[in-house]
């Protein structure tokens, strides 16, 4: 059985186990309950092990009674919120079920709205669940290899984009899988150099880091659009919200696509979402905590004599290929979830940062595997 389908029995077992329990003490579980169910370890979505926040759950749970009536003034009102944070205007943002369907949005946008064909360049490794839409739609793909120090090759983008009129640039940054990231002013340069073409920065990690967004930059800049989202370290993956920060027109554009613009935003979301960003305390524990797993991590890849790559988010990708047998179902025999990639040449494997005990027993599974 495949990692993935693994992951999915395991969570619809789960599910139908909680089904005959109420909702309320589901979401107000203790933390032990809610993160290590059944023993199980999930270490390979990138999820934040901490979230919901307490705030988040509780705001989620007192909407629920509201769920007969349309969101319309809750996301509103929450794009307000998103606004004043991101310092920029509402006519700035467009709310959306995850940046997922905000990079949905951006393809069509960028391919004229309709099935025509077109380039979009984006780097190898990088993030790509949505790259199956892509293609659906029409779009070739130029994969550009990430530097020496597994960044974007800004440079080799420019010089591509002699060679190719791409339609799209997507760049995600940080970047998944490899936890680097491109300087904001870096992506600045390319973007003025570039001659035509959408720039979709992916900034789904950027919170780790507490790396400056290019919000104040996209919404001078009509090609440019920023997809933001609550799934990581807001801890809201489940509840699928996310949402554009562009130019007005920009946004305009993206929302003539969506069947009812703003819409895909349920009121318990909604108001998870609202109460998550106001909880900067949480979001500014939940960036310790993944730091000392990640310490925790290399400590431990150092004895292993393991090859890892510096991130600055909440996974970390490290080479395996020095460890016999198939690793991921080795490590799935411990009730420890993970992911593998074949990425430069070799046996990567992505982990994503779990709670602090979760990493200890995380990296004595794993010393006792390649020990």
């Amino acid at each position: 059985m495949s990692n993935n389908s693994s992951r999915r029995q395991w969570l619809r077992n789960t599910t139908a186990a909680l089904a005959g329990v109420s909702l309320a003490p589901a979401i107000f579980a203790t933390e032990k309950e809610r993160y290590r169910a059944e023993g199980i370890i999930l270490l390979n979505g990138n999820e934040n092990p901490y979230g919901p926040s307490t705030a988040a759950r509780k705001a989620m749970t007192e909407s629920l009674g509201n769920s007969n009536r349309y969101p319309d003034d809750a996301v509103n009102t929450l794009r307000q919120q998103l606004a004043e944070f991101n310092g920029v205007e509402k006519e700035n943002i467009l709310m959306g079920a995850g940046s997922s369907e905000i990079i949905g949005l951006v393809l069509l946008a960028a391919g004229g709205g309709g099935y025509r064909r077109g380039y979009i360049m984006t780097a190898e490794p990088s993030y790509k669940i949505w790259h199956t839409q892509a293609e659906a739609i029409g779009y070739d793909f130029i994969q550009i290899p990430l530097n020496k120090e597994r960044k974007y090759d800004m440079d080799k983008f420019s010089s591509y984009q002699s060679k190719f009129n791409a339609q799209l640039f997507y760049i995600c940054n940080p970047n998944n899988p490899t936890g680097t990231f491109v300087e904001p002013k870096e992506l600045e340069d390319f973007i003025n150099r570039s001659r035509s073409g959408h720039v979709l920065v992916d900034e789904a990690y950027t919170e780790y880091p507490d790396i400056p967004s290019l919000a104040q930059y996209a919404i001078k800049v009509p090609k440019v659009i920023v997809a933001k989202t609550f799934s990581k370290i807001y801890g809201l993956a489940g509840a699928r919200i996310g949402y554009a920060i562009a130019h007005s027109e920009t946004i305009k554009r993206l929302a003539s696509i969506q069947a009812w613009p703003n819409a895909n935003v349920s009121m318990a979301t909604a108001a998870a979402a609202s109460a998550a960003l106001k909880d900067q305390g949480f979001v500014k524990d939940c960036r310790e905590k993944a730091g000392l797993a990640r310490q925790m991590c290399y400590d431990c890849f150092k004895q292993l004599s393991l090859e890892y790559i510096p991130s600055h988010t909440n996974f970390i990708l490290f080479n395996i290929d020095k460890i016999t047998g198939d690793f991921t179902k080795r490590m799935e025999a411990k009730n420890i979830f993970v992911q593998f990639r074949n990425h430069f040449g070799g046996k990567w494997c992505r982990v994503t940062m779990g709670t602090i005990d979760e990493m200890k027993i995380f990296c004595s599974v794993l010393k006792s595997i390649a020990g």
